[in-house]
């Protein structure tokens, strides 16, 4: 899956290049499950709306999404919610495109391929740090962003606690592996994002949802 910085990326198509603080925060919720400590596959699978092992498709997401959305009135609600789905979308996408084309170039390597996957999406972490307009502003967004609580996926609490976690990492220059991407370059990463965030805008935005950050 797909790491913050690509999340924040696709945020950024939508929103604006100033998304919200919401959306932004939004956006990585569904892995804030992680500060759970040792979670098993399964558990994870329940943020991200996997059946049976199975990804969802556009439509369960979408079904969702307009579930969510409509339980609370607030805008900045609306706008974490537009987050949270856009992120499980991102993911599927990432895992039928780059991530199955990685797998492919790496299917005689298995002692090796989540190795070489962190190292590379380590390496992309901050390469899109450097590289996408306004990254500082929306970090320090998200340094203050306010979570929510969606049962039975994730709480406020952990979302928050997730959102300190990523930031560290994310801030601390001795976390980049300097290495070469080899399998998600630059190039094809934005390229993913920008298509990633049309999709999305297809998706959603017909319902009558308000997409963007404010």
């Amino acid at each position: 899956m797909p790491w913050p910085m690509v999340h924040f990326g696709v945020a950024q198509k939508l929103g604006g290049p100033e998304p919200s603080s919401h959306l932004l925060i939004g956006s990585i919720a569904p892995d804030a499950i992680h500060v759970r400590g040792k979670i098993t596959r399964e558990q994870k699978g329940i943020t991200h709306l996997v059946r049976d092992g199975r990804l969802p498709d556009a439509n369960l997401i979408k079904e969702n999404y307009l579930h969510y959305l409509n339980l609370k009135p607030e805008k900045a609600w609306k706008e974490y919610i537009y987050g949270y789905f856009a992120h499980i979308y991102t993911d599927l996408r990432w895992v039928q495109t780059l991530y199955a084309d990685f797998k492919k170039e790496n299917i005689d390597d298995k002692d090796n391929i989540g190795y070489t996957y962190n190292q590379e999406v380590s390496q992309l972490e901050f390469e899109l740090k450097r590289s996408q307009h306004g990254t500082g502003s929306m970090l320090n967004k998200l340094k203050d962003s306010e979570g929510h609580a969606m049962p039975p996926f994730v709480e406020k609490s952990e979302v928050e606690q997730y959102r300190t976690i990523k930031l560290e990492w994310l801030l601390d220059e001795r976390n980049e592996p300097k290495i070469e991407l080899i399998y998600f370059t630059l190039d094809k990463v934005e390229m993913f994002i920008q298509d990633v965030a049309g999709e999305l805008a297809t998706l959603f935005i017909p319902s009558g949802i308000y997409p963007q950050g404010g």
